[in-house]
Parts: structure tokens; C-alpha cells; sequence
């Protein structure tokens, strides 16, 4: 945990121990193997994004302990190295600390996840130089269309899993009929990836189920100033705020709301209401904000590769941690999960069309459900289950997201019914 309260902005060295085992299904052929694997990570350590990258330490460091700091290949257990590339939160440096994994450490793979601002340019670097990569915390759309995928054709080294838009708007329908409203939607929707991604598709949606739609149009971010936005709001009495923001853009948008009296029974802002440590300075404004949940520690999962449960994973990152479980910490620990279940099953890992194969032919039991790349809905894609929840009052916190719709992955277990939004 040092190193995020350190501020990390260069290269950071996990480097395992050559005793110990990871419990990795593979097969086992007998071919030379390094000394070392390599496994690139780039990830916003600092910047807007940096709140995305908290759980990643401890994730590194029980997965160290837990597999002996090795990876077992072609029966034998070889040490891993993890160099860290921070990304600064900004899609450029994303772009270039990816070439110096690639072209400078000779990594044997490059993962990365937070948002397509650090998803897309790192998989397309790797795309374009032949490097195996997995990522995952971006939706499948502002993914795979932002990068200019073709359906019909998908990319050639890059995987990627996390929920689709699709699904997203499915869940949040799923909790937003059952919250008495007027049926008025309001769209904040920025001129960015997930901004232009999402607009259509929600708009599609919550007309579909008989809201009539209020989308002001894109804006540019950073933006701050969310008048313009909250007075169409208002003259058109929306009772359903959605879209998706950074937490300092949707703070700025909330803070506005309260100033000017706007009061919607549902608030449901993506990107900006997934982590306690960007929610709980709200107070009691927070209370009944929703937002659609990847992980969390009531999924009945367990890793492939530690056999620990989500119940164990999210137990064990609040004892140690002292914060509260994320949903980003079941998908910090499935990328590395399939990052060592693909180079464990690599035929030679000298070779990196080798291990493009294996993630290729992926089919693996992860802490955040089964991952299969042949099962799209997009090419070199899969899409992980979603439900919905909201901040509620809680016992061992002020605010806990809890979960209360799961229209969408019914094995989810759900522990309260969604309310409106309460204004004190």
C-alpha cells in the first residue's frame, strides 16, 4: 500500500521469489523456458484516474504470496516480474510508457486496465508491435469501436473483458423501474469514449421503456460548469439523472444541482459513484446514488488461480487495508489471473504469437465469473455479469454500496430493494 501513497510515476519492480507454485491449469510440454517471465503493467497511478489503481498493490502482493512469486510452466515453477508504467491518467503517456514495455523491457505480455483513456492506446501499441495483451475495466463498445474494431474481423493481439454498454443500460433498467418516477430522463453525456458510446444506446433504452429522453448534447471534459445542463433539466422536470463523469466533474455537477434545486429521485452517473473514497465525501448527499456493480465480495466466484472466493478476496483486502471491499478489486486480481493463465499455457514463450494463442483459446473460471474470448459479444471480447446498487446507510461504514437489482445476473444475490434519492 506504500506505493500509491507514495505517488508512483515510474517504473515499479514486483519481482518473485524463485520457490513456490501458482495452481495453474496448462499444458505441459516441454520446451525452455526464461528465467524470468516479464509481465508489463500500465495503470493510472496518478492523475484523475489514480482512485482506479488503489486496490492494485494489495492485489500484487497477495497474489505474491499466495504463488510463491512464480508461475508454473511446463511443470516447473519460473519466476515473474511485474514493471509497473504509470499512465499518468492521460492516453498519450498510456500510449508511450506501453512502447517501453514493449520496445525497452521486452515484456512477454502487456495488461492494463481503467477506463478506454488508458485501455485503448496501451492495446493499440500492442497491436500494432505484435505484443500479446489482456486488459479489462472498460466497457466492451468504447473499447472495441474506439478502437476502430470491425466485427466481422477483431484485432489480432489484443483481449479485453469487462461489461458491455448494452448490458449497463439493461441493468440500470432493470432498477430504475422500480423507483417511482415521472418517467424523464436526463443524459450527461461528455465528448468522450464512454460519452459517445453510451448517449445513443441509453437513449434508445429509456425510450424504449417509456421515458422521455433530455440530452442537453456532448461537452468537453474537463467541463465544471454544469449549468446549462442542470437548467434544461429542470425546465423539463427530469426525475432521472444518467450518464457518466469523473467524480471531480460529477462533484462539480452536484454541488451545482443542490445550489440550484434540482432534485431527481434516481441518480445514476457511472465512472464517478463506483468507489467509496469518491462518494463518501458527499455525506449524506450520497445517500441513494446508484451505479451498476462489476464485483463485489457477494458474487459466487472464486479464482482459477488462488481457489480464494469473493467473499475471502474482499474479507481479506479490508483486513488488511482497513478501507472498505471495490468492485475494481475482483477485476484487479482477474487480469492477473489471466495474464498467468495464458503464459501458463503458452507452447513457448519465446514466441508471442505462442501466448496471443493461448489468451486466444481462453477459457477460465475467474474470481469475477467464467472469461471466453469466443464468446464476444465482440470480437477478442467477453462480457462479465453486472447488477445494479446504491449507496445506503451502512453498519461498518456511513456509506456502503449495496446491492438491489440484479435483473441482469440473477445469481447475484441482492440485500436491499432500490429507493429514490433523500435530500435532508
Amino acid at each position: 500500500m506504500d506505493m500509491r501513497s507514495r505517488g508512483i510515476s515510474r517504473r515499479t519492480v514486483l519481482k518473485g521469489a524463485a520457490a513456490g507454485i501458482a495452481s495453474l491449469p496448462f499444458a505441459r510440454t516441454a520446451f525452455a523456458v526464461p528465467k524470468t517471465i516479464k509481465i508489463g503493467l500500465v495503470q493510472p497511478v496518478t492523475g484523475p484516474l489514480a482512485f482506479f489503481s488503489e486496490q492494485m498493490p494489495f492485489v500484487l502482493d497477495e497474489l505474491k504470496k499466495r504463488t510463491g512469486g512464480s508461475v508454473k510452466i511446463g511443470g516447473r515453477a519460473v519466476p515473474y516480474e511485474i514493471v509497473i508504467k504509470d499512465s499518468q491518467s492521460n492516453p498519450n503517456r498510456a500510449a508511450e510508457v506501453a512502447q517501453e514495455l514493449i520496445l525497452n523491457e521486452k515484456v512477454n505480455i502487456v495488461t492494463a486496465y481503467a477506463t478506454p483513456e488508458t485501455v485503448n492506446p496501451v492495446a493499440d501499441q500492442c497491436e500494432v508491435n505484435n505484443m500479446p495483451c489482456v486488459t479489462n475495466d472498460a466497457p466492451l463498445e468504447p473499447y472495441f469501436f474506439g478502437r476502430h474494431g470491425d466485427p466481422k474481423k477483431g484485432f489480432d493481439w489484443t483481449y479485453h473483458f469487462f461489461f458491455s454498454a448494452t448490458n449497463l443500460a439493461d441493468t440500470y433498467m432493470g432498477l430504475w423501474n422500480r423507483v417511482a418516477t415521472d418517467k424523464v430522463g436526463g443524459g450527461l453525456w461528455p465528448n468522450d469514449s464512454d460519452g459517445v458510446a453510451f448517449a445513443p444506446l441509453f437513449t434508445g433504452v429509456l425510450q424504449k421503456n417509456g421515458f422521455k429522453v433530455v440530452d442537453p448534447g456532448r461537452f468537453d471534459l474537463p467541463s465544471g460548469n454544469y449549468n446549462a445542463q442542470i437548467a434544461a433539466f429542470k425546465a423539463a422536470n427530469v426525475d432521472l439523472a444518467c450518464g457518466v463523469l469523473p467524480p471531480p466533474e460529477f462533484t462539480a455537477f452536484w454541488d451545482a444541482a443542490a445550489q440550484q434545486g434540482f432534485k431527481p429521485k434516481i441518480v445514476s452517473i457511472a465512472k464517478a459513484t463506483e468507489f467509496a473514497p469518491t462518494v463518501t465525501p458527499l455525506g449524506k448527499r450520497a445517500v441513494g446514488l446508484s451505479v451498476e456493480v462489476w464485483w463485489s465480495p457477494f458474487h459466487p466466484y472464486a479464482s482459477g488461480l488462488t481457489g480464494q472466493s469473493s467473499k475471502e478476496l474482499g474479507d481479506s483486502y479490508e483486513k488488511a487495508s482497513g478501507k472498505q471491499w471495490s468492485m475494481s478489486l475482483g477485476f484487479r486480481h482477474s487480469l492477473m489471473e489471466l495474464a498467468f493463465d495464458a503464459l501458463g499455457r503458452a507452447k513457448d514463450l519465446d514466441k508471442p504469437d505462442s501466448i496471443r494463442d493461448a489468451l486466444r483459446t481462453t477459457e477460465y473460471k475467474s474470481i469475477v465469473g467464467p472469461i471466453s474470448f469466443a464468446k464476444g459479444p465482440f470480437p477478442n471480447c467477453c462480457r462479465t455479469p453486472l447488477v445494479a446498487g446504491q449507496w445506503l446507510p451502512g453498519k461498518m461504514a456511513p456509506l456502503e454500496l449495496t446491492i438491489v437489482d440484479n435483473t441482469t445476473a440473477p445469481d447475484v444475490p441482492v440485500s436491499a430493494a432500490p429507493v429514490a434519492v433523500t435530500y435532508g
